[in-house]
């Protein structure tokens, strides 16, 4: 019988590892820091945070304190935080953006971070958004996401056991969660079927973009399609806060205005008064506006302020060294009461 010549075979034998390894997506595995398959950066610049296996090991602690002392059940919707970070990584955005890579890992929800501009300017957050948007609408229902949570890089998560989605209208599919489940879910009662299909708070200037929840569907694209197009094929309209002045004219039209819900702004976009060391240390809330953050509150926005850096690493800081407020029983204000009177008040069962 015939034998090939020994060189050849190994030939043969090289060339097939290398066909296997450019043709075959078995991804390598590191030590840690290594990627976290939940997180995915969009764009050829690194600006997503290193996930060591320390702030792993914290947000699983995070999560066990969670369960034990916080009154929160996390929601089975799927959800993604959708933010961007441009140009050089600074450290007080790199900070600011592991308060949010945390609460991820805490509850297992995803992050879409844009690392690089496609489009000019602020308007590459609707575009983003509208990217993202028709990529998930092209996947299988059941493997899609169903809401995200858009956040500006100014912003720190304060609340790490709050989910996102206890925001949410608590539609009958959501209930339960993964930690926690309510046993009794076959007698709620039934809610107005996607009625809702984003939640968005307004300040001093109207809307506030800054923080926003958006649900996956193909309203969501229209609308994202419109805010984008807006400026091109309405010039003569004013926009002094660019692509949030156009999302505002664009939501007061017939065909978004009655699915947007325009929620308290303490909810999910408080401002922060007389700084991080008084919020951690102050024994009543007197003196403070109902916008301003404080123990309890699940997310601190530095919208318009100056010296911003400093003020996300004076924060950063000072929760790193804080201890978990529904553990020790520190909680100044929990918005649960209000969220569930909101849907009530609409119709939704709770």
């Amino acid at each position: 019988m015939y034998a090939p010549p020994r060189f050849l075979t190994g030939k043969f034998f090289i060339w097939l590892c290398l066909f296997l390894i450019e043709n075959l997506s078995v991804p390598y595995v590191r030590p840690y820091p290594r990627p976290i398959p939940q997180f995915v950066a969009h764009g050829d610049s690194k600006c997503l945070p290193e996930v060591s296996a320390e702030v792993i090991e914290a947000a699983t602690a995070k999560r066990a304190t969670c369960r034990k002392y916080s009154p929160f059940a996390a929601g089975r919707a799927r959800i993604a935080t959708v933010t961007a970070h441009f140009g050089k990584p600074q450290e007080h955005y790199q900070k600011a953006f592991k308060t949010h890579l945390q609460h991820a890992l805490v509850h297992g929800t995803e992050v879409r971070v844009m690392c690089d501009p496609i489009v000019d300017d602020l308007w590459n957050k609707p575009a983003f958004i509208l990217n993202l948007l028709m990529r998930e609408m092209l996947k299988p229902e059941k493997e899609r996401l169903e809401w995200i949570q858009w956040v500006d890089r100014d912003t720190i998560i304060l609340d790490q056991c709050r989910p996102i989605s206890s925001f949410l209208p608590p539609e009958k599919a959501r209930f339960g969660s993964w930690w926690r489940r309510d046993d009794d879910d076959d007698k709620q009662t039934p809610a107005p079927t996607n009625t809702t299909h984003l939640l968005v708070t307004r300040d001093w200037n109207g809307l506030n973009n800054g923080i926003f929840l958006l649900r996956v569907n193909s309203w969501a694209i229209e609308l994202f399609t419109a805010i984008l197009a807006f400026r091109h094929y309405k010039p003569e309209i004013d926009l002094p806060f660019t692509e949030q002045s156009a999302m505002e004219e664009v939501l007061k039209t017939e065909q978004f205005t009655d699915q947007a819900r325009y929620v308290p702004q303490h909810w999910f976009n408080g401002y922060e008064e007389n700084g991080a060391q008084k919020f951690q240390d102050r024994e009543d809330v007197e003196g403070l506006k109902e916008r301003n953050v404080r123990r309890g509150d699940y997310l601190v926005h530095f919208a318009g302020r100056g010296k911003r850096g400093d003020l996300l690493m004076e924060w950063s800081s000072m929760l790193e060294g804080a201890g978990d407020v529904w553990e020790e029983g520190r909680v100044q204000r929990d918005v649960s009461g209000e969220v569930e009177a909101f849907w009530k008040d609409l119709g939704y069962g709770v």
